[in-house]
């Protein structure tokens, strides 16, 4: 027998595996001993973290509301015309709801550089995800009825 043949058959039997059994995709994480995690760096990070600070509460209340707030808001002058009509036409409804947005931002610089400016990060982008994915069908339907209404035309 060659040795990369014998090499093969190490490899395949369970006695010489000195590597730890895979954990199945399913049930994976119930297998974990949290108890063993190291987490002093995770603890040092949230030490920085003052998670009642009121300021905290508004940007985070702030950067979920957003999304909800144009995505609502956009369906709801698609479907009405109500803000081109209250503002005399589409580009100017167009502007102030841009303003508007922009100034429900405002809290999303709070703390940039800090160990909040990067919580706030992920839940921004934890927000933008699920938005999406409310948006992107919308946004589609929005652009098969334009090309529909161009063939027609």
């Amino acid at each position: 027998m060659s040795d990369s043949n014998a090499d093969a058959e190490r490899n395949d039997s369970p006695a010489t595996d000195n590597h730890p059994a895979l954990l199945d995709c399913c049930g994976g994480l119930n297998n974990v001993d949290y108890s063993k995690m190291d987490l002093t760096l995770l603890e040092a990070f949230l030490k920085h973290i003052q998670v009642y600070d009121s300021r905290l509460c508004i940007a985070v209340i702030a950067i979920l509301f957003n999304p909800l707030f144009w995505n609502v808001v956009a369906r709801w002058e698609h479907r009405t015309r109500r803000l081109s009509g209250l503002f005399g036409s589409p580009y100017l409804a167009c502007c102030c709801l841009g303003f508007v947005i922009i100034l429900l931002n405002i809290y999303r610089s709070h703390s940039g550089a800090s160990p909040v400016g990067l919580v706030l990060t992920a839940i921004v982008a934890l927000a933008y995800k699920v938005a999406i994915s409310f948006e992107g069908p919308f946004t589609e339907q929005i652009y098969r009825e334009r090309s529909l209404r161009h063939k027609h035309e």
